[in-house]
């Protein structure tokens, strides 16, 4: 029964050589943890569809364990997957795959921040539209016409269907502030919404196109007459019996060679189908390529308009009653006289 004597001295030794242990070990061997972002892999993608995920395309992993363990693993060792075999066009709640080397199992706990993501899929959308060029800023040379030619003049928008709706136009915007000559530049095209926003999940092809800037120094400028085109005239009995355009004449500026071409500008068609009487219209003017209208580009279109009076039907001719010789008076008897 020798063991029991000074129990209690024993079991304290024990105790506080167990935690002198643990003290050693833990620092020499501290826990630590280690968080990666790591990028969500889409397999199984079905084709002619594009996949966006709603909750983001990163995941946080935790990785806990001792120091040289933790301090050897790396974020290229980890691989966050979602699976799209069984995923339906539209929402779909999907759980989050992770893959690590096997031995980590044994020495370390590995933590993901969240175990289901929030997966869209769309089906795929392409349009082909042309390129809009907006030009800003003052070049160096002054009294100069820019033409800008984008090539090629247009591109092919690809992506989620929704988002492929969303795209009004493709813009490319330069700035010739400080611009001496012609130029030839390579830019990047964006895809904008009808606000003028870009849209930003869509692809373009090409990514990149190139911009000829052409710069006409001393441009002229030339008065023309505005010639007010009539479409559709009022339907008969109703006429056009005069017409007349304010202003009568207008200003072009451009390269003395585009403007030789253009002896007259006229107005967009004006339908006066529906039209009984006298009205006035502004009417837009129809501006040749490679010119500009110095001041307003409408004009005003008075036009008169009449009723064609219709000739009355010839009477008939006036019917008269037929006439009869009057009976002679009796003569007198002249035996009897």
């Amino acid at each position: 029964m020798g063991w029991r004597t000074n129990l209690i001295e024993k079991i304290g030794s024990l105790i506080t050589a167990i935690l002198l242990v643990l003290y050693v070990q833990s620092q020499l061997h501290p826990i630590i943890e280690q968080t990666y972002e790591v990028p969500i892999e889409m397999l199984n993608t079905p084709p002619n569809f594009e996949v966006s995920l709603a909750s983001g395309n990163r995941v946080r992993v935790t990785v806990r364990g001792m120091r040289e363990v933790v301090e050897s693993t790396t974020a290229n060792q980890i691989r966050a997957a979602v699976d799209l075999r069984n995923a339906q066009p539209g929402e779909n709640n999907l759980p989050i795959q992770l893959q690590y080397p096997p031995d980590w199992e044994r020495s370390l706990t590995i933590t993901s921040e969240r175990q289901r993501a929030r997966v869209v899929l769309e089906q795929r959308l392409s349009r082909q539209l042309p390129v809009r060029v907006a030009l800003s800023g003052t070049p160096e040379l002054q009294e100069v016409l820019a033409e800008a030619v984008p090539e090629p003049a247009s591109v092919r928008i690809t992506g989620p269907e929704s988002a492929v709706r969303r795209v009004r136009s493709v813009l490319v915007s330069f700035d010739m502030t400080g611009l001496q000559g012609d130029l030839e530049v390579d830019v990047v095209p964006t895809a904008v919404d009808a606000n003028g926003e870009p849209v930003l999940n869509v692809q373009i092809n090409p990514a990149q196109l190139r911009l000829k800037l052409n710069l006409i120094p001393q441009p002229t400028s030339k008065t023309v007459p505005v010639s007010p085109r009539l479409g559709d005239l009022p339907r008969f009995p109703y006429r056009v019996v005069w017409f007349s355009v304010e202003p009568v004449s207008v200003q072009l500026r451009g390269s003395p060679a585009r403007l030789a071409e253009i002896s007259v500008l006229e107005t967009q068609p004006i339908s006066l189908r529906d039209f009984t009487q006298d009205t006035q219209v502004r009417v837009p003017l129809k501006i040749p390529p490679g010119v500009q209208v110095i001041g307003a580009r409408e004009v005003t279109v008075q036009v008169r308009i009449t009723r064609e009076e219709q000739p009355a039907p010839p009477k008939p001719p006036e019917q008269r009653p037929p006439t009869t010789e009057p009976a002679e008076p009796n003569q007198p008897n002249k035996e009897g006289d």
